[in-house]
């Protein structure tokens, strides 16, 4: 063991340990080591951090009956956006754990927002709003479990790429008020929130090393 040295301190005496500094060094080291990895600064990344940055436009939107117009974009963008920041990662290679923490972080607050807009205003059903939302906030409070897991941060499958399609699209037609579509969209929804739940159970516990998490 080091030994420990007065050190002046203006407020009253006290010991400060040799390596302070290594233990200062040691901690900062694992932090950082629990930090996202890769670049941040990369076009998918971007779009998924515009998704989160449109999000007061998107409530300031759905609050005025003038612009739901609008907000019906925002949520096309936010597919469309969706969409696209997941095939350039891959395209590119740019594929990083910040864009694996942003993208579905930005899907699931934009969907959760857009959602309970259309439970309160345009009479989505509360059980189809408890199952989606509730899904979606389990997934993020066990994301850190599947890290700590496997070594890194999952990435999403495809039931879970095409449920958050499904949601989203939900979600721009009860905000358009297209009746006809409701039901059979919210059955969709319903579908893939089973089946992308479903394999992201599986992969939680029993993870192979070359599976991708959802």
């Amino acid at each position: 063991m080091g030994q420990a040295r007065r050190a002046p301190w203006p407020f009253g005496g006290g010991i400060v340990p040799e390596r302070c500094g290594i233990a200062r060094e040691t901690a900062l080291a694992h932090i950082e080591g629990m930090l996202p990895g890769g670049r941040f600064w990369t076009v998918p990344n971007i779009l998924s951090l515009s998704r989160l940055v449109l999000l007061p436009v998107f409530f300031y939107a759905i609050a005025r009956p003038h612009l739901y117009g609008l907000a019906a974009f925002l949520v096309a963008y936010s597919i469309v956006s969706d969409l696209l920041d997941g095939y350039l990662a891959r395209r590119f290679g740019q594929v990083s754990d910040w864009g694996r923490l942003l993208d579905p972080l930005a899907d699931k607050v934009t969907i959760a927002a857009g959602l309970l807009f259309c439970y309160f205003e345009r009479g989505l059903p509360f059980w189809v709003l408890l199952a989606i939302v509730g899904r979606d906030l389990l997934i993020l409070l066990l994301a850190p479990l599947v890290a700590h897991r496997v070594g890194r941060l999952p990435r999403s499958n495809l039931p879970g790429r095409l449920a958050a399609l499904s949601f989203a699209i939900l979600a721009a037609v009860y905000i358009l008020k297209i009746e006809m579509l409701q039901a059979p969209l919210t059955i969709v929804s319903l579908v893939l929130l089973v089946l992308s739940t479903t394999v992201y159970t599986r992969r939680l516990f029993a993870y192979a090393p070359d599976t991708e998490g959802s």
